[in-house]
């Protein structure tokens, strides 16, 4: 009779601590939420000479293989003669390395910029432009490898003196 409540202590004990290790990510014991106020003080930060026009917060799930990388575009008009500064700031909670590409049009024809070279493997701070053409054009945000990620894209104007 000892050994059988012996043994049942022990299977309790086991049991609690499987149900501990799976259900440990629902308890708290995961990375912080995707928090795009906390981003926004490096993103003011990194502003200098230039105005905050709009930030866009991002979040992605992670793909799964098979499925083509998620963009999440955003249409934007830009006035000819004006300089522009497009950046991300990224929450290190998460794997995703977030890239901003800046196209034409929202059919995203033609690349004018992007923060990523893939063939180099390397990632750009920011990306500045001095639009030649008033018009909308779309930016264009996803995470490398399709990763989950979380961050904020930043869009500014160069402040005339």
């Amino acid at each position: 009779m000892n050994m059988n409540k012996s043994l049942k202590k022990t299977y309790f004990f086991i049991l609690t601590l499987i149900s501990l290790v799976i259900l440990s990510p629902v308890f708290g014991f995961k990375k912080g939420g995707c928090n795009h106020e906390r981003l926004m003080t490096e993103a003011v930060d990194r502003l200098k000479k230039y105005t905050l026009l709009q930030d866009f917060p991002l979040y992605m799930k992670e793909k799964k293989k098979k499925d083509a990388i998620e963009f999440k575009k955003q249409i934007i008009t830009l006035n000819r003669g004006v300089k522009y500064k497009f950046y991300t700031v990224r929450n290190t909670d998460y794997e995703g390395l977030p890239i901003l590409s800046i196209y034409n049009n929202e059919k995203m024809e033609f690349l004018l910029g992007i923060t990523y070279n893939a063939n180099l493997k390397k990632f750009y701070n920011e990306l500045e432009f001095e639009c030649k053409t008033t018009g909308n054009y779309c930016l264009a945000f996803n995470f490398q490898d399709g990763l989950e990620g979380c961050g904020l894209g930043v869009f500014a104007s160069l402040i005339k003196e």
